[in-house]
C-alpha cells in the first residue's frame, strides 16, 4: 500500500471545489474557504462546463485562486478526477473536495487535517455536515450501506466525543482524500457520472485497505442540490435509479443480489402507482426513473443522452 509523504516534510493541501452555475453559491463557498485557519494550502476551483459563462465570472472575482475549465461536463465523477488529478499533477499530497453549495467553518480544515496528519491507514476524511431545515439544520457524517435494502444512509445522531470515528463512507460534498490511494485505485468511477461515485470510492477505499474517517468536530454547510433544481431534478431521479442498481450490483452478485434488488423493484414499481397521479413533476420524475432503469439494463452509464425533456 502506498502511504503518505514523508512526514518529515509539511503535506501540501489542495482546496478543489468543483462549479457548475450556481455562481453565487461558488462565491459564498470561496469566501468562507479564504476565511479558513489552517493557511497551508491553495484553492482550484474546476469550472465543469457550466452553460451560464459563470465560470470565466468566478475566475475574474478571484484571481488569487486557480482556475481549470473543462471543455464539457463530466459529472461530478469525472469533474472531481480532473481537478484532483490536477492538484496531483501539482504537489498535491491531500486534496480536500468541496461542492460549491457548501460553506466551510472556519477552523474545519484544521481539524481535518490534524487527524489526516496522525492516521498513516486514512485514505478519506469527511467533516459533520450541516443541512438547513425548518428547525435551523440538522446534523449528519457517518456514512453505512443497508447491501439488503439497497439503500445508502448518513446517520444524524453521532458520537461528538470521539476525535473520529470510521465509516463505510462520507459524503462526496466534502472529502479530505490522500493524493496516493486516490492514484492508487484511479479515482471516481466515470461510470456512475452524477450519484453514488462517492460511495463507490469509498467502499473501494475500504476493500483496498485504507479506511474512511469521519470527524465531528469539523462542520461544513451544505444546502444541498444546488446544481439539479427546477427542470435538473430528471437528473437527480435519473442517476439516482440507474446507479443505485449500477453500485449495488457491483459489489452484490447472485443469490446475494436478491433482496437489494427487490427493493429497488419495489421502490419502482410503487413510483408507477403514485407520480402519474401527481401532475406534470410527477410524470417527469417517473418517466426519469424508467430511463435510468432502461439505460442500467442497456448497459448505458457515463453521461445521459435521454435528459432533454
Amino acid at each position: 500500500m502506498s502511504m503518505a509523504a514523508d512526514s518529515k516534510h509539511p503535506s501540501k493541501v489542495f482546496v478543489a471545489v468543483l462549479h457548475y452555475t450556481g455562481a453565487e453559491n461558488t462565491r459564498s463557498c470561496l469566501e468562507s474557504v479564504k476565511k479558513l485557519l489552517y493557511r497551508d494550502f491553495e484553492i482550484l476551483v474546476t469550472d465543469n462546463c457550466s452553460p451560464d459563462g459563470s465560470g470565466q465570472a468566478i475566475a475574474k472575482d478571484f484571481p488569487e485562486c486557480h482556475h481549470l475549465s473543462l471543455p464539457e461536463n463530466l459529472g461530478f465523477a469525472g469533474g472531481s478526477n480532473a481537478g484532483i488529478n490536477w492538484c496531483i499533477d501539482h504537489g498535491a499530497d491531500w486534496i480536500w473536495i468541496l461542492n460549491n453549495d457548501t460553506e466551510v467553518d472556519s477552523n474545519s480544515l484544521s481539524k481535518l487535517m490534524a487527524i489526516a496528519e496522525k492516521e498513516d491507514q486514512a485514505g478519506i476524511i469527511g467533516a459533520a455536515i450541516l443541512t438547513p431545515n425548518d428547525n435551523g439544520f440538522s446534523r449528519s457524517g457517518t456514512g453505512t450501506i443497508n447491501f439488503s435494502k439497497a439503500k445508502t444512509f448518513e446517520k444524524g445522531q453521532i458520537d461528538d466525543s470521539a476525535d473520529f470515528l470510521a465509516c463505510q463512507w462520507v459524503s462526496g460534498c466534502n472529502m479530505l482524500i490522500r493524493a496516493s490511494a486516490f492514484k492508487q485505485l484511479n479515482g471516481f468511477d466515470e461510470k456512475f457520472f452524477l450519484y453514488f461515485e462517492d460511495t463507490d470510492l469509498c467502499w473501494r477505499m475500504n476493500e483496498a485497505g485504507w479506511t474512511c474517517l469521519f470527524v465531528p468536530s469539523a462542520e461544513i454547510k451544505h444546502e444541498g442540490g444546488a446544481s439539479t433544481q427546477g427542470k435538473l431534478a430528471v437528473w437527480r431521479s435519473y442517476y439516482y435509479t440507474r446507479n443505485r442498481l449500477l453500485f449495488f450490483m457491483k459489489y452484490r452478485h447472485g443469490l446475494a443480489a436478491i433482496p437489494a434488488l427487490l427493493s429497488i423493484y419495489s421502490h419502482l414499481f410503487r413510483h408507477c402507482l403514485v407520480l402519474p397521479f401527481r401532475g406534470e413533476n410527477g410524470r417527469r420524475q417517473l418517466k426519469a426513473e424508467l430511463l435510468g432503469l432502461r439505460d442500467y439494463l442497456q448497459g448505458k452509464f457515463g453521461k445521459a443522452s435521454c435528459l432533454d425533456f
